[in-house]
């Protein structure tokens, strides 16, 4: 089955998203009727949203979410911040004197 993009169907798509929410970067491709949704969108609950609301606004399709969440890793440890200059930017500015 090829792939193929039915871009009267994507620009619907596009434009029940933008309107729901915003979600600019989704992309749809339909097989038959099979429509794939693949994108980044922001979280695991506007992932779920963002096919129900397809779902419903294309109910003859089968969806298949391939829409994922970007992962952010958090830093290890945290930087402490004491206030007073680094030795080297106390050097630095006694030099300009």
């Amino acid at each position: 089955m090829p792939e193929m993009k039915d871009e009267y169907l994507l620009a619907q798509v596009q434009r029940l998203l933008a309107e729901d929410g915003g979600e600019l970067g989704i992309d749809a491709v339909r097989h038959d009727d099979l429509l794939v949704l693949r994108g980044e969108v922001e979280s695991e609950l506007r992932c779920r949203e963002v096919e129900l609301r397809i779902a419903e606004a294309f109910p003859e399709l089968t969806i298949r979410n391939e829409l994922s969440v970007p992962h952010v890793h958090k830093p290890q440890e945290s930087e402490e911040l004491t206030g007073r200059p680094s030795a080297g930017a106390g050097a630095a500015s006694e030099d300009r004197h």
